[in-house]
């Protein structure tokens, strides 16, 4: 009875929630005939006397065949999200085409940023990427009036990341210290032997 009601339920679930997939249709059909199959193999097994040896066989025939079903399965999954993604790239690129074209007006802008950006790499001399602390550095940039706002701006972030990541680095190092006194501390000390 219970085996009844699965096999109606995968044949209702296989029917109305892929009409437009007659593969998966049919995938269903066929594990709601092989369930159906398992569940005639058992009644047939009953009636046996060995019946334990005649149910292991109707079990690894039903299993294989699931086994086979799901494989189809996964292989009808596996092109659909393939086609969705080559859907996705595909609107994606169409997206794209009115900003490159919009990019590629704008072309004349890109030496100005390059030269500024070169003027950034020159101005930042390489001293200033060591480990020592520079408090002055921001307070120089700041009141510089041959730079620009924008220059300014990114400057100080610059110097608030270098300030953040020294810190950061001071506290593992504390950390690491710590650990390693505190396992120092928890050694077991060494057992001194007896004399002879």
């Amino acid at each position: 009875m219970k085996l009844g009601l699965v096999t109606f339920a995968l044949l209702c679930g296989a029917s109305g929630g892929a009409l437009a997939d007659p593969e998966r249709d049919r995938i269903g059909t066929d594990r709601a005939t092989a369930n159906a199959k398992l569940a005639e193999q058992q009644r047939e097994c009953a009636t046996r006397f060995i019946v334990a040896a005649c149910l292991d066989d109707a079990r690894t025939e039903h299993r294989d065949a699931l086994k086979r079903l799901r494989q189809l399965e996964l292989q009808l999954d596996e092109a659909k999200r393939r086609a969705a993604a080559e859907g996705r790239r595909n609107a994606i690129a169409e997206k794209a085409q009115p900003a490159q074209a919009r990019a590629s007006d704008a072309l004349p802008d890109a030496p100005k940023v390059q030269m500024r950006l070169e003027r950034l790499a020159v101005s930042e001399p390489a001293a200033r990427l060591d480990d020592s602390p520079t408090p002055s550095a921001p307070r120089a940039a700041a009141s510089d009036p041959s730079r620009s706002a924008v220059e300014q701006r990114e400057q100080r972030q610059f110097e608030a990341r270098r300030r953040e990541a020294q810190a950061h680095r001071d506290a593992v190092a504390q950390r690491n210290a710590l650990r390693a006194a505190r396992a120092k501390i928890a050694a077991p000390l060494p057992v001194p032997s007896a004399p002879r």
